[in-house]
């Protein structure tokens, strides 16, 4: 399937008004999720959130955002030490 831009909310803002997290829910796997090119389409409500929480299918996971010329890239979140 494709991102359905429906199911995206990049509305979490932290203290200064920057977006913190997202939360994106659908009906695909976790690995069509983390596919390369998955987001891109939601490249311009990603670019200033830090996290996203993706409650797929077969798992609920978070994610590190990056966003590069419209490329949305996930990485796993930065462990608490």
């Amino acid at each position: 399937m494709a991102l359905n831009k429906r199911f995206l909310d990049p509305t979490s803002s932290g203290s200064k008004g920057t977006r913190v997290r997202a939360l994106y829910e659908t009906t695909d796997a976790k690995a069509t999720v983390k596919a390369a090119g998955y987001f891109n389409l939601a490249a311009s409500e990603l670019a200033r959130v830090a996290e996203i929480l993706i409650i797929a299918s077969d798992a609920t996971f978070e994610a590190k955002v990056t966003v590069a010329a419209g490329v949305v890239t996930l990485a796993a979140p930065d462990t608490y030490a």
